[in-house]
């Protein structure tokens, strides 16, 4: 009986230990991604229309499973808004302008990895920025300041290579990079 019972943990220990794979893990991590932008509110107002986003990461891997970093997102679109203009003597005129909205945030992120295997990373993040933006409104430009919070609820990249440091993924969140963007990057 005792024979047994030391065997058997024996066995699930063994077992504990080669599910702990030795995963050799990458410091560094670029990353450029894609997204949409249709949750901030501050972009919305002006035409209530979708923009797609950019960005550029830097991570630093602190742990295995923490990671501290910063985002550079870009928004890209060029969009044409119409108004009209009342006269006192009951006539109207519409006008309409193209223009180019610019509009970019400089976000620090923390990042914390639920998973880490050698083909596959799961995470989650948060985080917090400034942006700025240049808009026209009646042919007059405005540049405001605004800040904004973006929560990575779920991340998920596919590590490809021969050193497994070519990654590929998506992410879902909410705030500024959007409800969900696609990224690829290297690790080193």
């Amino acid at each position: 009986m005792k024979r047994d019972l030391v065997s058997a943990l024996f066995l699930l220990s063994a077992s504990f230990l080669h599910a702990q794979e030795v995963v050799v893990l990458h410091k560094h991590e670029l990353r450029a991604s894609l997204g949409e932008a249709i949750i901030i509110p501050s972009l919305r107002d002006f035409d209530g229309k979708n923009y797609t986003n950019f960005s550029l990461s830097y991570l630093y891997r602190t742990n295995k499973f923490f990671w501290i970093g910063m985002n550079y997102v870009n928004y890209i679109g060029t969009r044409t808004y119409t108004w009209r203009e009342y006269y006192s003597d009951s006539n109207f005129d519409d006008f309409s302008k193209s223009n180019s909205m610019y509009c970019a945030f400089v976000a620090p992120e923390i990042r914390f990895s639920c998973i880490n295997k050698r083909s596959v990373h799961l995470y989650g993040g948060l985080s917090a920025g400034v942006g700025i933006r240049t808009r026209y409104i009646r042919e007059q430009k405005h540049t405001d300041t605004f800040g904004s919070l973006h929560l990575t609820f779920l991340g998920l990249s596919c590590n490809f290579g021969q050193n497994k440091n070519i990654f590929l993924g998506g992410e879902l969140g909410i705030g500024f990079k959007g409800l969900y963007s696609i990224h690829g990057g290297y690790r080193f």
